[in-house]
């Protein structure tokens, strides 16, 4: 179990790592999801939103959608977003383009929790099979060891 967190770590660093230059602005305000506020996605774009539950305000939170490779380590990340929470239910969207998503290949939406400059939780992961907009629903964050 302990290998498998600490691959699922090092995966998340990669995920860091793979950061584009020509996907859109993901970042969303928290709490502000008014349409004012919620940076422009371009319209062939679909749409992650949930509520990440549980996380000290003042924390950072990484989301990422990670396309897995056959040994179920991320292999590119096909979207992110970086949220500061404020409050214990902070909303959140994540932008990516359906023609980047593989048909072939595991999707997963993984997420990590910052705080003071250090890993102080994550989010389990969740799979990700159709290219569509969705709600995940709540997201619980879960302490590292």
């Amino acid at each position: 179990m302990r290998s498998s967190l600490v691959c699922s770590l090092i995966g998340l660093a990669v995920l860091a790592g793979c950061r584009t230059t020509a996907e859109p602005p993901t970042s969303v305000a928290p709490n502000k999801m008014q349409e004012s506020s919620t940076p422009a996605i371009p319209a062939n774009y679909r749409v992650l939103t949930g509520q990440l539950i549980g996380i000290p305000a003042g924390a950072e939170v990484e989301l990422a959608l990670v396309e897995l490779n056959e040994r179920s380590r991320p292999a590119r990340s096909l979207g992110d977003t970086q949220i500061s929470i404020q409050t214990a239910e902070t909303p959140f969207q994540l932008a990516f383009d359906p023609e980047r998503f593989p048909t072939d290949r595991r999707v997963e939406l993984r997420g990590r929790v910052i705080q003071s400059g250090q890993l102080t939780m994550r989010l389990p992961s969740r799979s990700i099979s159709l290219a569509s907009d969705l709600s995940v629903g709540s997201l619980q964050a879960i302490p590292t060891p």
